[in-house]
């Protein structure tokens, strides 16, 4: 059948082409030929999803050959995407037609042999062992892609800026790397800190990690201090003890300003989007998760409060009160808390202006210090 030859030509990429370190971006053109179900549990950076098989093809071939074998699975295949074919080699050609590509499919077997067959370009190659080898390959990787350069910890008080201080820094300096944990999770990282749309699957968020940290070549690694969860995300054992380990840049700004701050992005924003029902709502069982450690007393102080500043709720002293307490009462004191457990260093602190001048001098002279 075709695809034959593509098998008996050895010709396949190791995994590791897919993200050379230092490389800044993938070098390589990627097709993901996987069903959507099977991309949809852990995608790769930079491939474009291009099935072979929709998964309803793929359910009825897979039935096919454990009822009767292999020739019969693959003469239903044929008959499956056949009507559909013309226009998903047009798909993937539009993407090798750009320059060297890989094609990769769950364990770089018939489908990415098939696939580069029909799509009959020469700089196109499947990926030895596929998505699975790739997959493998990044995460056995990651302790020494975390050893490429120094790690730093932005650290702070819960409505401090942290987040905004990171993006502002990921546009204004190409002398560090700033890994944004929450935007990849898509969560905040607290109770209160779900967004719109739901989180990637937990392979998507660690491919993500990887790479990212694989391709830089900034002189310093900036993140943002999490703990092991982010949202229903965790993060990969060797990135939580490198963080654990790493020094603190601590960013300091007043109470007023952390007020304003959490009532702008989880009160008044929310509300303008998904109504203030919905918000209220979403707060209060943010709140009542937070139950066992907060209190009870504290709790229903909070809950009464929201309840009182819905008639008022685009007012920010209307919800002052309830925001202080979980600061300074829980988030405060967590902070505090592990920051004393786990005794990082502190090399840099001040406001947002001080570290956003700072933060790349220091990240241009660790650069230029052998490694």
């Amino acid at each position: 059948m075709r695809g034959e030859h593509a098998e008996r030509s050895g010709e396949r990429l190791a995994p590791e082409h897919l993200y050379p370190e230092g490389a800044l971006s993938p070098p390589l053109g990627m097709i993901d030929v996987r069903s959507p179900i099977e991309s949809s549990r852990g995608a790769l950076p930079g491939a474009h999803p291009l099935p072979l098989m929709s998964d309803e093809e793929r359910r009825e071939v897979g039935t096919r050959y454990a009822e009767v074998g292999q020739e019969a699975a693959v003469a239903l295949g044929w008959e499956l995407v056949g009507p559909h074919l013309e226009e998903r080699i047009a798909a993937w050609r539009r993407v090798a037609d750009q320059g060297p590509t890989a094609v990769i499919c769950w364990r770089g077997g018939m489908r990415s042999a098939l696939a580069c067959e029909l799509i009959a370009r020469p700089r196109t190659l499947p990926v030895a062992g596929g998505y699975k080898a790739v997959r493998r390959h990044l995460m056995q990787a990651l302790p020494a892609a975390l050893e490429r350069a120094p790690l730093l910890v932005v650290s702070g008080l819960t409505g401090s800026g942290k987040t905004e201080l990171l993006r502002s820094l990921a546009h204004a300096s190409d002398v560090l790397e700033v890994i944004d944990l929450e935007a990849i999770a898509a969560h905040r990282g607290s109770s209160f800190g779900a967004v719109t749309g739901p989180q990637p699957p937990q392979p998507t968020f660690e491919h993500e990690i990887a790479c990212a940290l694989r391709l830089h070549r900034a002189g310093l690694v900036v993140v943002e201090d999490e703990s092991r969860y982010v949202g229903r995300r965790t993060l990969p054992d060797a990135l939580l003890e490198a963080m654990r380990k790493a020094p603190l840049a601590l960013l300091e700004v007043p109470n007023g300003e952390r007020v304003q701050r959490v009532f702008r992005e989880y009160v008044k924003e929310p509300a303008q989007r998904d109504g203030i029902a919905a918000t209220r709502q979403a707060l209060e069982a943010a709140t009542l998760r937070l139950r066992r450690r907060l209190g009870g007393p504290r709790t229903r102080e909070v809950l009464s409060a929201l309840e009182r500043a819905e008639a008022d709720w685009f007012d920010p002293e209307a919800h002052r009160a309830w925001i202080l307490l979980l600061l300074e009462q829980y988030y405060d004191r967590l902070y505090e808390r592990n920051r004393v457990a786990l005794g990082r260093d502190v090399v840099l602190r001040g406001d947002v202006q001080e570290l956003t001048e700072r933060l790349p001098e220091l990240a241009a002279e660790r650069g230029r210090r052998p490694r």
